[in-house]
């Protein structure tokens, strides 16, 4: 019985010797740490079944990330801009420029506030809309649901929980779902996190071997069973859950689950059950409420304000009491009753300094256009315009993070052999702080350049390793380059057009060094074998990846075993 059970147990006995007595105890809190125990709450999914789902009322897959609605957009915009002390100073001051003892008409106040007050609400309102407008995208968004035996497209808006949906290569998961089937074997999927975690690597999921048939819509429709996992909770990385099919229970694990925002790769498409949707989506559950931001010269302006107004008042209050205890109300002179010079105009025309800022000079900047991936630069909001030239700290991760990571292969060393004509930036560096002369060396006239590939040494280049005193050292370098990795292929098996997609620039850099000495892997093949060596059988082995690469003009074939977070280096000729 568990910890749970237990508690479960003992608080059904204490409640009926309670009511056999007729009198009840008063409740406790039992507190560990900061954490208070409560009794596990669980979810029933129905698989492939709407009907039975409709009564337990789960909530739409529509999302909605805006800052007001139709109804709150009054009180809530008049709020924001009130929080801003320079409006409530004027507030005060247009509220006293209405009394009679006032010397200048309310209008002069009233009006230039009311102005910045509609110029402002205009501006939250524009901003709103756009993100209205990129909700509706979002929502919009075509996805394939299976309905009477065949896929059928309908907006991410209308999913429910419990369809089962298909999700095509390169395409965003429209909710949290449980992996069924994968067009690759063994039910495996390549994912991308960068939405949720900003890891750009690729990573593994892979549906339970009961599950792995249910890829066609007519095996997918035969499909029936019941998911019992936890409620809605904002952890990216744990999930609870099991999956009761055929009166078989089986447990789920985070490897199974496909969050909403993570996007399929190197998978022609995969299937899977709806489990949670919207704002029950574990992004939606660790994005927070649209924040009100306000840059640091407003609020040191806020209390250059507070400072001003308590300066007025004191002078106000030591005037008012002179005028009180010295001043007669025969000095008329003083002209409190006449109106003074207008220091507004309302027919003036105005422009909002800080949105043209962030419309026209920031989202147009040719400077902060990336032109590799077409990305141009976009303020979501205009009030931190100021913040641009007043950067003082930057806090950063690791080292990639501000030197753009990238990697280049450079130079090697083999066998003691130093291979690479070129000079990195360390050695030039500590050569100029020395004070010795750097000389370039000229590239010779066959050397190759690409991205990640950086390396100029005709003893290696072409072939020319053979003709070398160490070429079995030089092919079992080449051929570690070429296989002891983790990277995954894409495109054309041909030098010139193949992509790969590694877990750092490291590996990509490594592997695509291999290919121009000759070694060029090119492909992962999936499969499962037993196989002999040396009269014994390798124990522990049940699926491996056959990688092929081309060496030379021969084709060889070396088998690596896989394993739960990577692939092993242990190698079968």
């Amino acid at each position: 019985m568990s910890g749970w059970d237990n508690i479960r147990s003992s608080t059904r006995s204490q409640q009926g010797r309670s009511h056999s007595l007729n009198q009840r105890e008063p409740s406790r809190t039992v507190t560990l740490g900061r954490v208070q125990p409560q009794a596990p709450a669980f979810r029933t999914i129905y698989c492939n079944d709407r009907d039975a789902n409709f009564a337990h009322r789960y909530r739409g897959n529509s999302v909605s990330t805006t800052k007001y609605n139709f109804f709150t957009f009054l009180p809530k915009g008049l709020y924001e801009q009130f929080r801003r002390v320079a409006n409530l100073y004027f507030l005060m001051v247009s509220i006293l420029s209405a009394t009679p003892y006032s010397p200048v008409h309310p209008v002069t106040n009233v009006v230039p506030l009311s102005l910045v007050l509609l110029v402002s609400l205009i501006k939250e309102a524009f901003e709103d809309w756009k993100r209205f407008q990129n909700d509706m995208a979002i929502n919009s968004t075509p996805v394939d649901v299976l309905q009477d035996q065949r896929w059928e497209s309908i907006p991410w808006k209308k999913l429910q929980v419990g369809d089962i949906i298909r999700v095509k290569q390169d395409g965003f998961f429209p909710a949290d779902m449980l992996l069924l089937a994968s067009t690759n074997a063994d039910g495996v999927c390549y994912i991308e996190t960068a939405n949720l975690d900003g890891e750009t690597n690729l990573k593994i999921r892979k549906a339970l071997e009961r599950t792995w048939d249910y890829v066609t819509p007519e095996k997918a429709c035969e499909f029936k069973g019941e998911v019992q996992c936890e409620q809605p909770n904002n952890s990216l990385y744990t999930f609870t859950g099991n999956l009761v099919i055929d009166n078989q229970t089986l447990p789920l694990s985070p490897n199974q689950i496909l969050l909403r925002g993570c996007s399929l790769k190197n998978t022609e498409f995969v299937v899977g059950v709806v489990i949670f949707t919207g704002h029950e989506t574990k992004v939606m559950m660790n994005s927070m409420n649209v924040p009100s931001k306000r840059s640091t010269l407003e609020r040191k302006l806020d209390k250059l304000i507070l400072t001003l107004f308590g300066t007025l008042f004191t002078m106000c209050l030591i005037g008012a009491i002179g005028s009180g205890v010295f001043i007669d109300r025969k000095y008329y002179f003083l002209g409190l009753s006449k109106s003074v010079e207008d220091q507004f105009n309302p027919n003036r025309r105005f422009l909002m300094v800080k949105f043209i800022q962030s419309t026209q000079f920031i989202n147009k900047d040719l400077n902060m256009y990336h032109a590799e991936t077409d990305t141009p630069a976009l303020a979501r909001t205009s009030n931190l315009n100021e913040e641009l030239g007043q950067v003082e700290y930057i806090f950063s991760d690791k080292t990639g993070t501000l030197t753009r990571n990238l990697m280049e292969f450079f130079k090697c060393t083999i066998g003691g052999e130093i291979y690479g004509t070129g000079m990195t930036e360390i050695e030039r560096g500590v050569a100029e702080r020395k004070g010795i002369k750097v000389q370039e060396v000229p590239t010779s006239i066959n050397s190759v350049r690409e991205k990640g590939f950086n390396f100029d040494d005709v003893r290696l280049m072409r072939g020319a390793w053979r003709n070398e005193p160490n070429p079995d050292a030089c092919k079992e370098f080449f051929r570690c380059l070429a296989i002891c990795h983790t990277v995954l292929p894409e495109g054309d098996e041909s030098p010139e057009k193949i992509k790969y997609q590694a877990a750092s620039p490291d590996e990509a850099a490594l592997v695509l060094a291999a290919k121009h000495f000759g070694f060029f892997f090119y492909r992962i093949e999936h499969g499962s074998f037993v196989e002999l060596s040396k009269g014994k059988k390798l124990v522990g082995c049940r699926s491996v990846f056959t990688i092929k690469y081309k060496a030379n003009g021969l084709v060889e074939r070396y088998k690596a075993r896989l394993v739960a977070k990577g692939y092993t280096q242990n190698l079968w000729h």
